[in-house]
């Protein structure tokens, strides 16, 4: 009996889809295997001063690697600031600091702002002035672990420090939903 060409066609697509299958199950094992054990990390190790630059209507982040054996509660020196790249612009600024892991637990940390920055119950720290062209403030002098937070000590984990900006001539509090300038470093 004589088969058709048609046959060995379809012979072929099966046996080939057959091996695909198996290599991407292969792989895919694997490869969550292999991916659940690794830490993260960053570019910056935590204790490195940093300083962002912002123009206007901008947002960058920057991120931190820091060990799991931190204890909550502990202190970790870390100065991070922000410049304000642009020539002419004054910037409404407001940060925002996490930690980024692969689970979804939300981990409890804090900084010790410097002065002119306000936390507001959204978790932005809110810069109190103008950000004039081509000045600097810094964010924080300390970053603190929160009392209810437990890492894994023999992983890695990325804090995230997020800045916006907004130039002066936007209503910023349309858009933020806070007017963060206090009254006193608006006559200034």
């Amino acid at each position: 009996m004589k088969k058709d060409k048609s046959f060995y066609g379809w012979l072929f697509v099966c046996v080939a889809l057959s091996l695909l299958l198996g290599v991407s199950i292969y792989l895919g094992f694997s490869g969550w295997y292999f991916k659940a054990d690794r830490s993260l990390e960053s570019d910056l190790k935590l204790g490195e001063t940093v300083q962002v630059d912002i123009g206007k209507n901008q947002s960058e982040c920057v991120s931190f690697t820091f060990a799991g054996s931190y204890l909550p509660g502990e202190k970790l020196s870390q100065i991070v600031g922000v410049k304000n790249i642009d020539n002419e612009a004054e910037l409404y600024v407001r940060a925002k600091v996490s930690v980024f892991s692969k689970v979804s637990d939300d981990y409890d940390v804090s900084i010790i702002e410097t002065i002119n920055w306000t936390l507001h119950d959204d978790g932005y720290y809110y810069f109190n002035s103008f950000l004039t062209p081509s000045s600097k403030a810094n964010l924080c002098s300390s970053i603190v672990i929160g009392e209810d937070s437990s890492f894994v000590s023999k992983k890695n984990y990325i804090l995230n420090v997020t800045f916006e900006s907004l130039e002066k001539k936007l209503d910023v509090a349309d858009i933020w939903g806070v007017y963060p300038i206090t009254e006193e470093n608006e006559l200034t």
